[in-house]
């Protein structure tokens, strides 16, 4: 029933949905769900229809009901007293038939940032409500300020700090970003530049009320020293790391921006902690592109794009700060703050609308990051060539995070890249490097092995070798098995 009433009215299963009988009036309750549907990713309310956990009854409304309902919905929404602001048009409210019956239906558009927080009463601390899994709730003041924050057009991170002189940066990390922009931008004319000309054309650092140099908030957070950067933002924290299952051992490796050995600025964080993130990406050796081995491929690029991104989109207002742990092959990047587009355009790229985009920006300089989009397609394209498990993103509305989980593993694909086993040379290469590569291709070209297939291609005299072999690339996650019994095949 649930699906036939889901299929009449051309929604999806995932499709946010809210029922309401509405048998005694227009439901108190619908203001909180207009609230969290616009906040969040929008949604569809439905007057007239009762939902259980996996069915729907449909009561339907009576056409007096109907235009009742209607005059009372539009009403309370044009009341500035009881809601903050009508995002919604006249085709968005509509009497519909499902079956012999009617209901009211109420398509509720995500609202664009400019309009948040959408609120009921006047107070939008008290009256801002989101919506996750478990339903509608009431947001956090620090939720509401945030709302707040991302409603300006002007970048954000581009503020300058008035009460902050230029002595707040790091000089080491200035050195280090400039040695790296020398090298890939030779003969640019800001390579002659002095340190504060060269951080006002990265707009770093900017002229205060006074006329002398202060600290742009990407200046301070991108080079400058932790104790200072918790004056402005006291949630700052960037932590990194690497745990194992031994839950005798709380971590294997640690640093975060509070060690205070270091600037524990998000520059030098992100220069620390791209070249861990990265260990459990095996290339295989024997292979070289015009000559030169290959020791990076495209995930290398998308994993420090994935970490440049939340350290672009993060709100450091909130709470929690930067989190990226490695637990073997398994790597989660949580940032806090949501994202400020809607899901569809998340994944479609192009429009990230990143909260700090001065700071995006600055990574895009030492070519780091996608500064027209989100880089999330670069990301999924990456996993994908390499039949790695695709990424998955987790957008908290009640945490206020956006955390990315990534797996890697066996790099099987490298574009443009010659396997120099094919070519005359006196390198040795493992035998079981070349017995691993001639299954993977034989599945490519195929769609499946047997273990009977796998021990012809390996040399093997039986069949007990060649399943050690395939044992081995499932825990490498090379490939996968289905089937049972005779009918066991082995797939990419």
């Amino acid at each position: 029933m649930k699906e036939d009433v889901l299929e009449e009215l051309n929604l999806n299963e995932d499709h946010e949905l809210e029922c309401k009988l509405a048998t005694g009036g227009l439901p108190e309750s619908i203001w909180e769900t207009y609230s969290s549907f616009a906040n969040t990713n929008g949604g569809t309310i439905l007057l007239g229809i009762k939902e259980h956990r996996d069915s729907f009854t449909v009561e339907g409304l009576t056409e007096k009901q109907i235009i009742k309902y209607q005059k009372d919905f539009w009403s309370t929404l044009n009341d500035r007293n009881k809601v903050s602001k009508n995002i919604l048009l006249n085709h968005h409210v509509n009497p519909v038939p499902v079956g012999d019956k009617q209901i009211l239906r109420i398509d509720v558009p995500a609202a664009d940032r400019h309009d948040k927080p959408v609120y009921i009463g006047t107070d939008p601390m008290k009256g801002t409500y989101k919506r996750d899994y478990e339903g509608d709730f009431l947001c956090t003041e620090e939720a509401v300020r945030a709302m707040f924050a991302d409603q300006r057009d002007v970048s954000g991170d581009i503020e300058v700090i008035d009460e902050m002189g230029l002595d707040v940066l790091n000089q080491d990390t200035i050195k280090g970003y400039r040695i790296i922009f020398e090298q890939l931008h030779s003969g640019h004319p800001w390579n002659a530049l002095e340190n504060d000309e060269f951080l006002m054309k990265l707009r770093a650092v900017a002229k205060n009320k006074n006329g002398t140099l202060s600290p742009t908030i990407a200046g301070l957070l991108f080079f400058g020293e932790a104790y200072h950067i918790t004056e402005v933002f006291p949630n700052y924290f960037l932590d990194y790391r690497e745990e194992c299952d031994d839950k005798a051992v709380r971590w294997l490796f640690r640093t975060h921006s509070n060690e205070g050995d270091w600037s524990g600025n998000i520059y030098d964080f992100f220069c620390k902690v791209r070249t861990r993130m990265d260990d459990e990406i095996a290339v295989p050796f024997a292979n070289r592109r015009d000559g030169y081995r290959v020791d990076r491929v495209d995930v290398h690029d998308a994993l420090e794009e994935a970490l440049a991104n939340a350290l672009a989109h993060a709100n450091y207002y909130g709470r929690r700060g930067i989190l990226v742990v490695k637990k073997g092959k398994e790597l989660t990047i949580s940032n806090p703050g949501t994202i400020r587009v809607t899901k569809e355009e998340f994944y479609a790229g192009g429009n990230s609308d990143p909260r700090n985009p001065n700071i995006l920006k600055m990574f895009g300089f030492v070519n780091v990051g996608e500064r027209a989009g989100s880089g999330v397609d670069k990301i999924l394209t990456a996993w994908k060539e390499q039949n790695w498990k695709e990424p998955e993103f987790d957008f908290s509305e009640r945490l206020d995070r956006v955390t990315l989980k990534l797996e890697v593993g066996q790099v099987v694909y490298i574009p443009g890249a010659v396997d120099i086993r094919n070519e005359n040379t006196d390198q040795a290469v493992p035998k079981s490097m070349l017995k691993e590569e001639k299954i993977l291709d034989y599945i490519r070209q195929n769609g499946s092995i047997n273990s009977q297939e796998a021990a012809d291609i390996g040399g093997y005299k039986s069949k007990t070798g060649a399943r050690k072999l395939l044992d081995k690339m499932i825990a490498n996650g090379l490939i996968r098995k289905a089937g049972k019994g005779p009918a066991t095949k082995y797939i990419i």
